[in-house]
């Protein structure tokens, strides 16, 4: 672009003096060129031509500098808003589509690789972090990291890539150099933060991969490095873990359920199927609420595949508010009848289980006695006081509590008095054994007559049979679910079950 075109744009009052005072400089000479024969007239008019080309020369002279400081300026805070942009205002570190870029960046074309590493670093325990210190203890911890990281790895690109999540952009495959770098960070974070006068410990979880070594490409990369770091949360935190290959199979798979299935409960695309549970008499006494995840590749997923990889996480805290949500809003397709859900040990850890239960009834308007909270015997024998606290509150606000699975684990008759709950669930390998095994009948009578003297509902699992339901009856069972009443499915399909079966009263 010629000197005038850049003046024409961003000047155009300056391009028409210009202009102007070329042509009057011009039209002199060529008048004065005309007029030779009078020497007086050429010599003013070659002074004047002169003078305007010299005023022309200094205004095009001004109009450089000045244009060309004012687009330097503009470059200079372009690349500024640019920086500010792609950088967290609160840890200085790259925001996650910068450093992403950068990462595609330093990888190379896949004909001419380059060496690098990968390493996602992730503070442990942020959550517990800000809810017993309050957030702004939080950010400063996220500071004081991203701080620690710029002076151990004062050569590497750091990122943020999510809350608690950086990443560190390494030019060169020298992982033991990375190892002992990462050991002093992790050293660093445990002499901990001074808050109120204490000093609190931090520790990050921290996972690698190389590149072209496991993976080329950035979203490979960042996988196989996720996986590792996974694998660092999975054995205990506060550690560094290197991908490899063995990882792969097992742990991508539970990495890709996890990933998944969080974004199955946050797009709503979880369905809850219902198993109905009758009285001796065939009528409704309630409906259990079962968890149903059917992927749009992979079709239905069982729940023995995806529970306990929830389990493993956080993620079955937001999974057991969905569930307890949905059976919210399905209600009223029940009419009169109770409706039970499942709830994980894991759940029952956290105080903020009986808080997420009044939550959601504050949003969905239901009543806690609607609802039974099914925990299993191994929940049960392995209850400390916290989460029977726990369950007390759950009680308090109108909950019921039944105990699930019993006769699987080491829950002896004794717990049946100490623990808080409603009802019992036989399971259903002692149902399927009544009619060939005494040691069952026994065990079932006996469980039934002490229920019925604390005056707790007991429910027979797994009836399949006409005659499991006449047996199960026969040794004091007073409430029935299985196959052969129901199959569990969507609300909707569940019409024609209740036609001519009222459900009675809740108060059972």
């Amino acid at each position: 672009m010629s000197i005038f075109t850049t003046i024409r744009n961003h000047s155009k009052r300056g391009y028409y003096v210009l202009q102007a005072l070329f042509a009057a400089s011009a039209l002199t000479l060529a008048w004065s060129l005309a007029a030779l024969g009078d020497t007086g007239m050429l010599a003013s008019a070659l002074a004047f031509c002169l003078a305007v080309s010299l005023a022309a020369i200094v205004i095009l002279y001004y109009l450089q500098r000045t244009i060309g400081e004012r687009l330097r300026r503009a470059s200079m805070d372009e690349i500024e808003t640019a920086r500010i942009m792609n950088t967290d205002a609160l840890t200085g570190a790259m925001m996650r589509g910068a450093f992403l870029d950068e990462l595609q960046r330093a990888l190379g074309r896949p004909l001419a690789p380059r060496q690098a590493t990968l390493v996602l670093v992730d503070l442990d325990h942020f959550k517990q972090l800000n809810d017993s210190f309050g957030h702004p203890f939080g950010d400063a911890a996220l500071a004081h990291l991203v701080r620690l990281m710029g002076q151990l790895f004062p050569d590497v690109m750091i990122g943020r890539l999510g809350g608690d999540e950086f990443a560190l952009l390494i030019r060169d495959c020298d992982i033991a150099a990375t190892e002992a770098r990462c050991r002093l960070l992790m050293e660093q974070l445990r002499a901990g933060m001074v808050h109120d006068g204490h000093t609190v410990s931090l520790s990050v979880s921290m996972g690698a991969a190389l590149a072209p070594a496991h993976a080329g490409q950035p979203a490979n990369l960042m996988l196989l490095a996720d996986l590792a770091l996974y694998e660092s949360k999975a054995n205990g935190r506060g550690r560094m873990t290197v991908f490899d290959t063995d990882l792969l199979a097992e742990k991508r798979h539970r990495r890709f359920i996890e990933r998944e299935l969080r974004a199955a409960i946050y797009l709503n695309e979880l369905e809850l199927h219902y198993q109905p549970v009758v009285n001796a008499d065939g009528s409704t006494y309630a409906v259990e609420g079962l968890v149903r995840w059917r992927h749009p590749v992979r079709g239905l997923i069982p729940p023995g595949e995806f529970i306990p990889v929830a389990e493993a996480t956080s993620l079955i805290d937001t999974l057991g508010a969905w569930v307890f949500r949905r059976a919210c809003l399905d209600s009223a397709a029940f009419p009169g009848c109770r409706i039970s859900i499942n709830v994980s040990g894991e759940q029952l850890k956290r105080d903020e289980f009986v808080a997420m239960l009044g939550r959601v009834l504050e949003e969905t308007g239901c009543e806690a006695g609607r609802f039974v909270l099914e925990i299993t015997e191994t929940a049960a024998t392995a209850a400390t006081p916290e989460i029977l606290r726990r369950l007390e509150a759950a009680r308090a606000m109108g909950f019921r509590v039944a105990l699930d699975d019993f006769g699987t684990g080491f829950c002896g008759f004794n717990y049946l008095k100490t623990l808080p709950i409603d009802a019992i669930k036989i399971d259903r390998s002692y149902i399927k054994s009544l009619s060939h095994d005494e040691v069952a009948r026994v065990f079932v009578s006996a469980l039934a007559q002490i229920a019925h003297i604390q005056h707790l509902v007991i429910v027979a699992e797994g009836i399949e049979t006409e005659g499991d339901l006449a047996l199960a009856r026969a040794a004091g069972c007073n409430r029935f679910q299985g196959y052969h009443i129901a199959r569990p499915a969507p609300k909707e399909a569940l019409a024609a079950f209740f036609r001519g079966r009222e459900p009675v009263a809740l108060a059972g």
